[in-house]
């Protein structure tokens, strides 16, 4: 008989965030536990599943599946967001829980709050686990275009975490567009610039050199969005594939005031230097990149313009 008047919740979901597999078979045992899935942290509804996945502790998780013939959902338990296991797994780069988790019928599309699938999560690690989850997910039939709330695709997910072997995984994908953005317009280059990923970079603009030129809702380009990376090899990259280097934004910024306002140095050196464009152009505000240093007290990049200001003066 179990014991009357003892809650073993508490003790049962420590032993699958332990990975105490005896621990977890002797509690079960004890209290005669039939339905796991009703023992689950009050905040957030996690069960032991969820923890065991988010954890790796794949022990745990085939326990749990294996183990219990109630119920017959368990594979795909949901927690207060709408989180399931393999959505756990994923999000962690467990690639053994991912593919267990699969083989166990767990649905590879579900939707978490915010309408992330388990493919999105994966693809916001790096590495060889999480390229693994990928090509599991991807092999089971998890939809590549799918969009989360926000309008973000697996591959623009991707392009963020900088994994060029998942990335180039994903463009091979039949249904996957390298143009396909966000709903604020951003593409995938777009997001690799900014976030200096120079071999996503790269692996884009050679699957579809026409995103180079492609501009977001506010009207910037990926060359702009190189330039607050700070990555300068992302700038070079992105010239060398022919960005324009004096297209402005929707207010008229060209990338020597972004530049100017990030403190971006290497960048605003190589556009005065070589006379890319004129560090006297305005933007529809009427400021030049010098006015835009000064208001964010950029003061390398101040000295940087005067000093090249009264050069040109001289001449």
């Amino acid at each position: 008989m179990a014991n009357s008047g003892v809650d073993p919740s508490r003790d049962f979901l420590r032993s699958a965030q332990r990975g105490d597999l005896d621990k977890l078979k002797e509690l079960s045992g004890r209290y005669e536990i039939q339905d796991w899935t009703v023992y689950r942290h009050d905040s957030t509804g996690d069960t032991a599943l969820h923890i065991a996945a988010r954890e790796g502790h794949l022990e745990i998780a085939k326990c749990l599946c294996n183990d219990w013939s109630y119920p017959a959902f368990k594979v795909d338990v949901t927690n207060k967001d709408m989180k399931r296991p393999l959505h756990e797994a994923s999000q962690f780069a467990h690639s053994d829980i991912v593919e267990f988790l699969i083989d166990q019928g767990a649905e590879v599309d579900a939707l978490k709050r915010a309408d992330w699938t388990p493919l999105m999560l994966a693809c916001t690690k790096s590495g060889p686990d999480a390229k693994i989850s990928v090509n599991a997910l991807l092999k089971a039939g998890a939809n590549p275009i799918i969009r989360n709330k926000d309008g973000w695709t697996p591959l623009l997910l991707a392009c963020r975490a900088g994994d060029v072997s998942i990335i180039k995984t994903l463009l091979q994908q039949p249904l996957v567009v390298a143009t396909t953005a966000s709903n604020n317009g951003r593409t995938a280059l777009h997001i690799a610039a900014f976030h200096g990923c120079v071999g996503a970079v790269s692996a884009l603009l050679s699957a579809e050199p026409g995103l180079i030129g492609i501009c977001d809702s506010s009207g910037s380009t990926p060359l702009h969005e190189s330039v607050k990376s700070q990555n300068f090899k992302v700038f070079e990259c992105l010239m060398k594939f022919g960005a324009d280097v004096r297209q402005t934004d929707g207010v008229g910024q060209t990338i020597l005031h972004l530049a100017a306002t990030v403190g971006n140095c290497a960048v605003v050196q190589h556009i005065v230097r070589n006379k890319l464009i004129d560090f006297r152009c305005r933007d529809n505000y009427g400021a030049t990149p010098l006015v835009c240093a000064q208001r964010s007290r950029m003061e390398s990049i101040v000295g940087l313009l005067q000093k090249f200001e009264e050069e040109q003066s001289l001449i």
